[in-house]
């Protein structure tokens, strides 16, 4: 309670939010109280780690968000393109709303682990090569009444001038169901140990084999993975789902797949109907198989299922966006 009064004080300082969610769940890792604090406030939706999320589903992400009357825009902290476009994004709406400020404060907020802090610093980066050089994008502290803490930030624009607190407000992540909940922890949002990591590899496991399915259509007794090029060589995240797929019963893969469809606002009991359509175990047994582990042995078995949680999220199995955009 403290803190999100502690975030509502720093919220009123402010004349702009940016709302940091992860790009790879652009739905899940909103969070309602937040919408309640800044329904007043500018507000601009940066979906973070666009880099590890599905290139071919941004669009309608972008259009739904559009729906809701959201400005979103998918950026990369690791990429200094996206993040001089950020910064150009700020600065127009900015000069668009107030252009006769004398100064405005910006806040990036969000849920843990969407890249806030290292969103803060690619932009704290960008703003010393720009135009704000000569300030060396240094700090700049000031008192509001009513509080006795100083906040500081650095500047990202002029004209009006701009500042972003290099501090970001944290807002918990809001777990409505059980499906959500798996999202937030695939994506590092929620500790492993909470919810266990062979729990989540099999989850995942679930997730994009459903997406597999609803892309190539649920009668095929063999499938190849959706957009592939012929030849192009699969991940083994990609070999373990298609195993998942593949080794399901004939009477499975000829069932409508999605009649319990997953939906953004359901819970995994969709998911969980549906499972005759896939063979989660054997699509375990191609990783097992592929780190060859000794599937009786829990502690090796414990460190598959770590490289494979480490390698989906870094990238390294491809990218994927797991919320629905049914």
């Amino acid at each position: 309670m403290n803190q999100n009064l502690t975030l509502q004080d720093r919220l009123r300082m402010v004349d702009m939010v940016l709302e940091v969610r992860d790009a790879r769940i652009p739905f899940s890792s909103a969070n309602p109280e937040l919408e309640k604090l800044v329904r007043l406030k500018r507000r601009l939706l940066v979906l973070n780690k666009a880099d590890l999320a599905a290139p071919d589903k941004q669009q309608a992400v972008l259009y739904r968000l559009e729906e809701q009357k959201l400005q979103a825009l998918f950026t990369s902290s690791q990429k200094r393109g996206s993040i001089q476009k950020l910064l150009q994004a700020v600065t127009s709406r900015l000069q668009q709303d107030k252009p006769k400020a004398d100064m405005l404060m910006i806040m990036a907020v969000g849920i843990p682990n969407s890249g806030k802090s290292s969103l803060i610093n690619a932009l704290r980066h960008a703003a010393k090569l720009g135009k704000h050089s000569s300030s060396g994008g240094k700090a700049a502290t000031g008192a509001t009444p009513g509080l006795t803490r100083h906040i500081a930030g650095f500047q990202v624009g002029e004209r009006p001038t701009a500042f972003l607190m290099d501090t970001p407000g944290v807002m918990l992540p809001n777990v409505p169901n059980e499906q959500t909940g798996m999202r937030l922890a695939l994506t590092g949002a929620v500790k492993d140990s909470i919810v266990g990591e062979e729990r989540l590899v099999r989850h995942l496991l679930l997730e994009l084999a459903h997406q597999a399915l609803q892309s190539k259509g649920a009668n095929q007794k063999r499938m190849q993975w959706p957009g592939m090029a012929e030849g192009e060589k699969m991940s083994l995240l990609q070999e373990a789902v298609l195993s998942a797929v593949n080794a399901a019963s004939p009477a499975a893969s000829d069932s409508h797949a999605f009649s319990s469809e997953v939906r953004h606002d359901d819970s995994t009991t969709a998911l969980h109907s549906s499972q005759n359509d896939v063979d989660v175990d054997a699509g375990m047994a191609t990783f097992h198989l592929a780190m060859k582990q000794n599937t009786l042995d829990q502690d090796r078995l414990s460190a598959v299922y770590r490289k494979v949680l480490v390698a989906y999220r870094t990238g390294d199995f491809g990218r994927y966006t797991l919320d629905s955009l049914t």
